[in-house]
């Protein structure tokens, strides 16, 4: 049966739905540090979001142009994030508006992770799942498989492992949990995200593509191994609850208001 014009495709915000806004100067949410955030606790972690740009470059970038939109880690702590990379930025080839799920050694510098790189509408939902499984990164958009990467051991499965420019050898990531808090809006305010941020899970497992694909149609999310749920449509106060682990979290700034 086909959908009527009313019937969403998806399970992006529709109109009048609550939303949170993030103004890309200093907004933020920020949950304390628990083993569930880290891959180190089982070897395995899924994060999903829905994400809406409002602008195509970002005015608090950091290195060549690109934001922290989430992530976990800090300065000698560095773990895992979400990036998007400003229409305009100064990557050698280009990177507009590029999406990407990167893991990290703790000491950070380069990290490997799996990117995809589409044209972005600006004010436009996407759905993003950032992935890492044993030895492999994973990410989707609105449901499909975009791309994996080898973080550590040999290359499988299709998934490119990288090396290290100095010495050819590869790079490996042997991710460790720290202290630093998850944030959303930003990592470590090294820049920030403009726009807005709903349906936040995070699992301690790798979830499969059909939960993937069932999470974007009709945000049914899979409660094996869901540690944590920030749904941000509460539509009042600082408090960004989790309604699957309890590990509340608190806004700084950013403002509800309704999906127009």
């Amino acid at each position: 049966m086909n959908a009527s014009p009313s019937t969403p495709l998806n399970a992006a915000p529709q109109p009048g739905d609550v939303i949170l806004r993030f103004n890309g100067t200093d907004n933020y949410i920020e949950v304390p540090t628990s083993p569930d955030f880290s891959i180190s606790t089982t070897g395995e972690l899924s994060v999903s979001a829905w994400l809406r740009p409002d602008v195509l470059d970002f005015p608090a970038a950091e290195g060549t142009g690109y934001v922290h939109w989430m992530g976990k880690g800090d300065s000698g702590e560095q773990e895992w994030t979400f990036r998007i990379y400003s229409q305009k930025n100064r990557e050698t080839p280009p990177r507009p508006n590029r999406i990407s799920f990167y893991v990290f050694n703790p000491e950070g510098g380069l990290g490997v992770g799996s990117y995809f790189q589409d044209p972005i509408v600006q004010g436009g939902w996407i759905h993003v799942v950032g992935i890492a499984g044993s030895a492999q990164t994973y990410i989707y958009k609105d449901g499909a498989l975009r791309r994996c990467d080898t973080y550590r051991g040999p290359a499988a499965g299709g998934c490119p492992a990288h090396t290290l420019p100095d010495s050819g050898d590869q790079l490996v990531i042997n991710p460790q949990g720290g202290s630093a808090p998850l944030r959303i809006g930003t990592r470590d305010f090294g820049s920030f995200f403009q726009g807005a941020i709903r349906g936040v899970r995070i699992w301690n497992r790798a979830i499969q593509a059909d939960e993937i694909q069932t999470l974007f149609a009709s945000d049914v999310p899979s409660q094996d191994g869901l540690v944590a749920e920030y749904l941000l449509d509460a539509d009042t106060g600082n408090t960004a609850a989790d309604t699957a682990g309890g590990h509340n979290g608190q806004i700084f700034g950013a403002v509800w208001e309704q999906q127009t």
